[in-house]
């Protein structure tokens, strides 16, 4: 699945960075041979070099912007990164087409030397660079020989280019997009030389640069903008068109994609957006005399309100709080027979191991049921210490230290073994403060395609359930902030005991799904129906709960819940002649006959499966919502997993991913 999911976003990147690209460049030389009819005052390589530039959507720029409004590891900004990373490629290819054409000879020898230079990042810098990680033991930083050594390589890559007659600080470019992100190599140029860069040489080179803009001369070629004539009008009039015919292909090529057009609107913008690499290359140009300073001053000027009208228009446009949001569906309701599960399962203390490796080994992996499980150790960051994001697959401990997750890869590492034929596994590990571990938790499941995040619940009970063991607030704040910006289906384990008992030859799972037919309950029905398809010996049982309409007036709420058969409703995911599965109809008047029943059956089973909001603001939870004491759970979660309900069945509390949608009427019929 994960590599399908990378095959989609390649291909929507691919298209959106593809028609971006070409749209305004094959339009911009349309409009360029209709002017050269008439008197132009801008050269032919200048109109040239415009339209190439505003074509493009650099990297750089667009990384820039993302970073500055905290949306850059978003399912948005991961796919305008992308667009941005295809643009400047086809720029290359562009590049050296066009030196191939006009300068002949010298063209052909710096295309064979600039491909060359490709071949040597991809097949030995990039490796070289994971080596030089491995070589790095756990929660160590890098050592300072191997930084300043890339640093000198990407001042070598800068001289390459120059010596070839090409643009130097595309050398170093291409050299950056070695090095991998996060800790602890990207991690380490970013702590070290960030503030520099940001504090000092960027204004520096604005300033530097902006100098060279002749202001004067600026000013009194605007009455000639007002009159339409002069260079003033004719650069400024070819860039807004050639913008305008970006942003329209733009705009349709990511909603053609199903991307929200409101989304599509702030995509366009995005990739309309310009900054330093631009004006650095312009003034480049002004350096080799391919344009006249005058051109440059006009340019300057429009990077400038460029750079001031985006980020605002994007403010407006663009909602950060959906950063995590998912434009597909990420949940186990559209996983078919035999798919495979990509899964994040959260660890924040010792005691959390145990009862994760339970609710895992109740899915128990199997060739028709396999399983990508990916495990997130959460660590808080105490006093000056460094965030750090490890990979256990690539990092290991220093010989004679133990790692801060030995405990954690080793429980699971053994749970691995048992079923390692059908199951992945990777560990990671998060030294964070505690206000941005639901980042870290939702970046990670973005990033890995999973269709369920599972959660450990913040309060422990003695086995007795009489006293509280543990009680963390702070786990709980993580929860509720997962369950608002997760980008998949999230679970909430409430553990009491094992689910799945190996050591008994003649045991049964019994499993206790309340199913009242919402969206979430349609998700806990989907994991419900997972779980059944492992060699474990389940039983299931379905209880649906049906308020008694004669005392009810409203006649939307009756046709809400018609009366059909709880077996017509499930039949699609449940077989109907399976005899493990025994459907259960309670009609009840209010909340109170609710939590009688299900205290009546709460010694019967080993795992009680509901999705948040099942029955939320019906008769079924009339005056249990109003004593909820845990939201994040729902009305019926809370009463499951209350110290007073008498049983010591474990429960799963499910709630449905919200990916967004294009229309309100396709998320209603997606519901």
């Amino acid at each position: 699945m994960e590599a399908g999911a990378g095959v989609r976003m390649g291909k929507k990147a691919g298209v959106i960075g593809f028609t971006t690209m070409f749209a305004p460049l094959v339009c911009g030389n349309l409009l360029f041979r209709w002017r050269k009819r008439g008197n132009i005052s801008v050269s032919i390589n200048e109109y040239r070099l415009i339209i190439f530039m505003q074509s493009i959507s650099a990297f750089t720029s667009i990384d820039t912007l993302l970073r500055d409004l905290k949306i850059k590891h978003s399912e948005f900004g991961r796919i305008a990164l992308a667009g941005s990373m295809v643009t400047d490629m086809l720029a290359f290819f562009v590049t050296f087409l066009n030196a191939m054409h006009y300068e002949k000879s010298i063209g052909v020898r710096q295309t064979i030397f600039s491909c060359l230079f490709f071949a040597f990042m991809v097949f030995v810098v990039r490796p070289a660079m994971y080596w030089v990680i491995r070589q790095t033991p756990e929660g160590r930083p890098v050592k300072d020989f191997y930084i300043y050594l890339i640093l000198a390589l990407a001042c070598v890559s800068f001289k390459y280019f120059d010596l070839i007659h090409s643009y130097g600080p595309a050398g170093s470019f291409v050299f950056g997009l070695t090095v991998p992100n996060g800790y602890p190599l990207g991690a380490a140029f970013v702590q070290k030389f960030e503030s520099f860069n940001f504090g000092a040489i960027f204004p520096l080179f604005g300033s530097l640069t902006l100098m060279q803009v002749d202001v004067p001369w600026l000013l009194k070629e605007c009455g000639n903008l007002i009159r339409m004539e002069g260079q003033l009008y004719e650069v400024v009039s070819f860039t807004l068109f050639v913008n305008a015919t970006k942003f329209i292909a733009s705009t349709i090529a990511a909603y053609s994609f199903k991307m929200p057009l409101r989304d599509s609107f702030a995509l366009a913008l995005v990739l309309n957006n310009k900054g330093v690499f631009e004006l650095a290359y312009f003034a480049y140009a002004v350096e080799t005399k391919k344009v006249r300073p005058e051109v440059f001053t006009i340019v300057a000027a429009i990077i400038l309100l460029n750079s001031i009208f985006i980020p605002v228009a994007l403010e407006l446009v663009h909602d950060p709080t959906k950063r995590f949001k998912s434009y597909r569906k990420r949940n186990l309701a559209i996983l078919k027979h035999g798919a495979e599960l990509h899964a994040l399962v959260c660890v924040y203390k010792p005691d959390h191991i145990t009862s994760m490796i339970s609710l895992l080994e109740a899915f128990n992996p199997s060739k028709d049921s396999p399983m990508a499980c990916n495990v997130l150790h959460l660590i808080e960051l105490v006093g000056q210490s460094t965030p750090m994001f490890i990979s256990h697959q690539l990092q290991k401990p220093e010989l004679g230290s133990i790692s801060c997750s030995d405990s954690v890869i080793t429980s699971f590492r053994g749970f691995h073994q048992k079923i390692h034929e059908h199951t992945s596994l990777d560990i990671f590990t998060s030294v964070s403060v505690t206000k941005h571990m639901h980042e870290d938790i939702c970046w990670l499941a973005l990033s890995k395609s999973t269709s369920l995040i599972m959660l450990p619940f913040h309060r422990t009970w003695s086995s007795d359930r009489s006293t509280v063991i543990s009680n963390d607030d702070k786990l709980r704040i993580i929860n509720i902030n997962v369950l608002r910006r997760s980008p998949c289906s999230v679970g909430i384990f409430i553990y009491r005991k094992p689910i799945v008992e190996y050591h008994m030859t003649a045991y049964h799972c019994k499993i206790c799904l309340i199913f009242n037919g919402g969206r979430d309950d349609k998700e806990a029905l989907a994991i419900t129906n997972r779980l059944r398809q492992t060699k474990t010996r389940v039983s299931l049982s379905i209880i649906r709960f049906t308020p008694t309409f004669y005392e009810m007036k409203d006649q939307e709420m009756e046709e809400a819940f018609e009366m059909v058969s709880l077996k017509e409703t499930v039949t699609n995911i449940v077989k109907e002649k399976d005899e493990s599965v025994t459907f259960i109809d309670k009609s009840i008047s209010d909340g109170s006959e609710t939590s009688k029943i299900l205290r009546a059956m709460g010694n019967d089973y080993d795992l009680f499966i509901v999705g948040r909001s099942s029955g939320l603001g019906t008769e079924i939870t009339s005056g249990l919502s109003e004593w909820t004491e845990f939201e994040e759970l729902g009305p019926i979660g809370d009463l499951l997993a209350s110290h007073e309900f008498p049983s010591r069945a474990s429960v799963l509390v499910v709630k449905k991913q919200e990916y967004i949608h294009k229309t309100k009427s396709q998320k209603r019929r997606s519901e």
